[in-house]
């Protein structure tokens, strides 16, 4: 009786054996969290092929990243000698978690060690090979380091992640000091769909009360220069409408260095959807 017992039980332990192996039936919002426990537990036991392969998983799931994401992010990619997109990834992290956040002293001082280990790699002069030379001409660094940085193989997908991120640690407020989560002047968010673009505004009024309008655009006969400007006293910067290219579109506080890379990113998006390179 015994012997049949443990048999039945074993019968049904290699039954249920397949479904433990597949992806959970979570929410992809819990299911990220879960992952991202997986890849600290993964990290926490050296295993950085399995953490990269849970956080490429993670950014499949098509839901917000959690700046922990990056934090996480970070560590593998030093780990693994990618000096630029380890610091960039912690610099995200800081943007999104401010100095409030669990890893802010520690993504600072990786940050200061994938700077020192990037500046110390000594570059050996080898025969240069005219094949390579053309490749390396039509890459397009940009693109390919967010690919890897947010771990995907779509560069429409990579600069949308992008975009957004700029758009989330840039948001305008319209004063000099920041407030983190104020629910004052507007934030933005974007989104693809085939070869429109759709862009969510989120304006707030001076009681804090929110309006959300949501905009969609055709890619087709856009034109793919975006333009942006500044206005210092006011602490803001803007990208012009690339088809009404005198009116203020999306709104960021004053970086002229974020704008910049928003307005090419969003120039490189527009072409993309358009169908060029």
């Amino acid at each position: 009786m015994h012997l049949l017992f443990s048999k039945k039980w074993l019968l049904i332990f290699i039954i249920l054996l397949p479904s433990i192996s597949v992806a959970t039936g979570l929410p992809p919002e819990h299911e990220a969290k879960r992952l991202l426990l997986a890849v600290q537990h993964s990290i926490d036991n050296s295993q950085w092929d399995k953490a990269e392969e849970q956080l490429k998983k993670i950014a499949e799931l098509d839901v917000p990243l959690d700046a922990k994401f990056h934090y996480l992010n970070g560590q593998v990619q030093l780990q693994q000698s990618e000096f630029d997109l380890a610091q960039k990834s912690f610099e995200i992290y800081v943007l999104q978690a401010g100095e409030e956040g669990e890893f802010y002293i520690p993504s600072l001082k990786m940050i200061t060690e994938a700077d020192e280990k990037k500046n110390a790699v000594v570059i050996k002069k080898e025969p240069v090979n005219t094949a390579d030379l053309v490749l390396e001409k039509n890459k397009d660094s940009y693109l390919e380091s967010l690919k890897t940085l947010y771990l995907t193989d779509s560069s429409i997908d990579a600069l949308v992640l992008r975009i957004n991120s700029i758009l989330s640690t840039h948001p305008y407020q319209g004063a000099r000091i920041k407030q983190k989560n104020a629910n004052k002047g507007a934030k933005y968010s974007i989104n693809v769909n085939g070869n429109e673009l759709q862009i969510q505004e989120k304006k707030y009024d001076r009681d804090g009360a929110p309006t959300l309008l949501v905009s969609k655009m055709d890619m087709y006969g856009v034109d793919p220069f975006v333009k942006f400007s500044c206005d210092y006293d006011r602490y803001i910067c803007w990208l012009y409408h690339p088809v009404s290219q005198y009116d203020r579109w999306i709104l960021i506080d004053r970086d002229e260095k974020a704008a910049e890379e928003l307005s090419d990113a969003m120039a490189r998006l527009i072409r993309l959807l358009q169908g060029g390179k």
